[in-house]
């Protein structure tokens, strides 16, 4: 009899062993190790970053009104972004988001929540204004891109379209990619 009941005290600690485990297993990363935390490395309030060209003209303005940056990962958060992208043949474009992630193995800022980009009215260029959900800029080659829906307009006209590329150096340029619609009057 004693054998049989520390023979099933071995049976339930090794299933009780085994579900443990398996339970352990099945949980997240974070929660298997609760020593490593998720704090940032820096941060700072109400940051301005400016960026040049070669020859020494500004080429983007970067301000947030918060920055919290993420070394282990080599992700920097922006909250309530306004990016001015400069280019000498018009007006700067800014662009502003309620939230933005710069991933540094991409070189890229994604825009998100709301993205809304400006550009007054210029001596050879007309104003524009540029709503979607979500954007995401290719510092190196001024080259921006969403998936999202898109609305445009620019005095009395106005298009909408799913997806958007825009070339931003020299004169800008956009490629409106699936379901465009618009309201265009001829001169």
């Amino acid at each position: 009899m004693k054998r049989q009941l520390i023979g099933l005290f071995f049976i339930g600690a090794a299933l009780l062993s085994l579900g443990w485990w398996m339970n352990r297993l099945m949980q997240p990363e974070e929660a298997r190790t609760p020593g490593v935390r998720h704090d940032p490395d820096s941060y700072a309030e109400e940051l301005v970053v400016q960026t040049y060209d070669e020859q020494g003209a500004l080429k983007q303005r970067l301000q947030s009104r918060g920055m919290r940056h993420f070394e282990k990962t080599g992700i920097t958060e922006l909250q309530q972004p306004v990016l001015w992208h400069y280019n000498q043949q018009s007006p700067p474009l800014q662009m502003r988001a309620q939230d933005g992630l710069i991933r540094r193995s991409e070189e890229s800022l994604h825009l998100a929540g709301g993205v809304v980009i400006d550009r007054p009215s210029g001596a050879d260029t007309a104003p524009l204004h540029i709503v979607t959900q979500d954007l995401t800029l290719h510092f190196e080659d001024s080259f921006a891109t969403t998936d999202g829906p898109v609305r445009i307009e620019s005095d009395d006209q106005w298009m909408t379209a799913t997806g958007m590329e825009a070339w931003l150096k020299g004169p800008l340029r956009l490629k409106l990619l699936h379901e465009v619609r618009g309201y265009y009057e001829f001169q």
